[in-house]
C-alpha cells in the first residue's frame, strides 16, 4: 500500500499504477458518467496511459460522520483481496470534499444491466453458465479461503461486473463484513441488502451467516435460467422470483423448461437441469439446509460434464 499527496488530494495505491491523484479527480466530468445509485456516482476515466479504470465517488459522507456509505468496507476488503473472479480496487483518492474509489474498468457493465436490458438475448447459455459458475468462484473465495472470512452481504446480478470477455467480477463490498468466527451467525442492527434478494433469516432475526450470500446468489441463478428480474415480473403484487419458481415447476428440475428465458435457444436440458437443481437448492428456507459456496462452485463446473458422471 502505497500514499502519495498531490496537491489536495491523497492518493492510497493497492498496487504499482502509471497515474497520479490529479489523472482520477480529472475523470469527474458529468460526461463520463456512467451509473449513479445511492452510495455514490460513478465514472468512466483514461489514464495518461491508455488505461480505462471505473472511479466512484462517494455521496453523503461528511467529516465526523459515523455512517461513510461502506468506505472502510470497501477499502479493507477490497484492498487486501486479490482473485480473478472479484474486481480489483485499485487506489483510493480523497481531499476535504471526496472520496474516490478506483477500480479496473469492466466494459461490459453489470450483470443485470446485461440481462434485463435490451442486450439480455445476447447472453446465449453458454455464457450465462459459465457467469454464474465464476461469480460461484468469487464469493467460494470469500467464504473459505479469505481469514477472516468475508460476507458480501448484497449479492446481486447488478453487483456483478462483466469485462470485455463477459468473464464475471463480484463488486460493491460497502456492505461486507468480517467473520471472525467461523460458523457462526452474527446478528446485525438493521437488514442491508438488496429487495428480493435478502435471506429470509436474515430479514426475520437479523442474523446473516455465510449462507445468507448463498441464498442471495441462488435467487443470482434464477435470474440467468429466467431472464426474469427478482421481483416485479410476476404479475402478482409480493411474488418473488422464488416463489415464482417453486410454483411453476413444483420443485421438479425437469420443469425447469417451463420457466427458462424464452430469449434462449438451442439450451442443454441436463445442464439448464442441474443449474435450476443447484438454485434451488440455494434458496432453501432453511439456511442449514444450502450448499456452502464451495459445494456450489463444484456441482456448476459438474453441469458442463456428461450427466450422471
Amino acid at each position: 500500500m502505497i500514499r502519495k499527496t498531490s496537491k489536495a488530494w491523497k492518493l492510497t495505491t493497492f498496487g504499482k499504477l502509471h497515474f497520479g491523484a490529479d489523472d482520477v479527480a480529472e475523470c469527474l466530468k458529468e460526461n463520463c458518467v456512467i451509473g449513479s445509485g445511492g452510495a455514490g456516482v460513478v465514472y468512466r476515466g483514461t489514464m495518461p496511459s491508455g488505461e480505462q479504470v471505473a472511479v466512484k465517488r462517494l455521496l453523503g459522507i461528511n467529516k465526523g460522520s459515523t455512517h461513510d456509505n461502506g468506505l472502510t468496507a470497501e477499502i479493507q476488503t477490497l484492498g487486501k483481496i486479490r482473485h480473478r473472479n472479484i474486481v480489483r480496487l485499485l487506489a483510493f483518492c480523497t481531499n476535504r470534499e471526496t472520496n474516490l474509489l478506483v477500480y479496473e474498468y469492466m466494459p461490459n457493465g453489470s450483470l443485470g444491466e446485461m440481462l434485463h436490458g435490451k442486450r439480455g438475448g445476447y447472453l446465449n447459455w453458454n455464457i450465462r453458465l459459465r457467469i454464474a459458475t465464476e461469480a460461484a468462484r468469487g464469493l467460494c473465495y470469500l467464504h473459505h479461503d479469505c481469514c477472516p472470512l468475508i460476507l458480501h452481504r448484497d449479492v446481486k446480478s447488478n453487483n456483478i461486473l462483466l469485462d470485455n470477455n463477459f468473464e464475471a467480477h463480484v463488486a460493491d463490498f460497502g456492505l461486507a463484513k468480517f467473520l471472525r468466527n467461523t460458523g457462526a451467525s452474527e446478528c446485525m442492527s438493521a437488514i442491508a441488502g438488496s429487495y428480493g434478494y435478502i435471506a429470509p433469516e436474515y430479514a426475520y432475526t437479523l442474523k446473516v451467516d455465510e449462507k445468507s450470500d448463498v441464498y442471495s446468489y441462488g435467487v443470482v441463478l434464477l435470474e440467468l435460467i429466467t431472464g426474469r428480474r427478482p421481483v416485479g415480473d410476476f404479475g402478482e403484487e409480493g411474488l418473488d422470483i422464488v416463489q415464482w419458481a417453486k410454483m411453476v415447476t413444483n420443485w421438479s428440475k425437469e420443469s425447469v423448461v417451463k420457466i427458462l428465458d424464452r430469449r434462449l435457444e438451442d439450451v442443454p436440458l441436463e445442464e439448464a437441469m442441474q443449474a435450476f437443481f443447484v438454485g434451488m437448492l440455494c434458496v432453501q428456507e432453511r439456511s442449514i439446509e444450502r450448499p456452502t459456496m464451495r459445494e456450489v462452485v463444484l456441482m456448476l463446473e459438474q453441469a458442463k460434464q456428461p450427466y450422471g458422471c
